[in-house]
């Protein structure tokens, strides 16, 4: 198996402060949404000061940035042990939509995904940031394995897989499915798309 990035440093890793912070960051943007979140909120939502905020993270989007990173990580991490089970590139690539459309909305931080104002924070953000983007190569380049994949393709797979996941769980559709439905649902459109039919 692949291992992880690591340049974010893991939760335990964070002191009490630290975690206090990122937790209020996500308990704001919850409340408030993103875009009426301040940096001051987030400090009196952790019971610290502005000026505490600012001797760990330059400013409210890095604070609110780390947080979902944070949870990333974690999620990944599970994710990695759920595919893991699953012997073809198909199979894990399948389960691995259908296991982050039930788990993403019982993510403590991820779950602001779903939010209305922070999905367009989400959608520029998700496969640009450099951080995000290492965390989304890695569980493809573990679901790959030991398919030979050239980055370029992969680096298109992870895309459209990304992009399809984050429309499947903000966007309702016109037909509701259950996990079997969704399961031959992308078995049907996304694995050709992947190259995989």
């Amino acid at each position: 198996m692949h291992a992880m990035p690591t340049t974010l440093i893991s939760k335990d890793a964070f002191n009490d402060t630290q975690q206090r912070i990122l937790d209020a960051a996500i308990a704001c943007v919850k409340q408030w949404g993103i875009e009426k979140t301040s940096l001051n909120d987030i400090a009196k939502q952790a019971g610290v000061t502005r000026p505490t905020v600012y001797s760990y993270f330059p400013n409210r989007n890095d604070v609110i940035r780390t947080a979902l990173l944070q949870s990333g990580y974690a999620f990944a991490e599970r994710l990695m042990k759920h595919i893991n089970r699953y012997d073809t590139v198909a199979d894990r690539l399948v389960e691995s939509i259908l296991f982050a459309l039930e788990e993403l909305p019982r993510e403590p931080y991820l779950a602001v995904l779903t939010e209305a104002d922070i999905s367009g924070y989400i959608n520029k953000d998700a496969l640009s940031d450099p951080e995000g983007l290492a965390i989304c190569l890695s569980l493809f380049r573990e679901i790959f394995r030991p398919q030979p994949v050239d980055d370029d393709t992969l680096a298109e797979i992870t895309e459209l897989t990304v992009r399809l996941a984050l429309s499947l769980l903000m966007i309702t559709g016109s037909f509701t499915r259950n996990t079997e439905q969704q399961r031959q649902f992308l078995r049907r459109r996304l694995l050709p798309a992947a190259g995989l039919a």
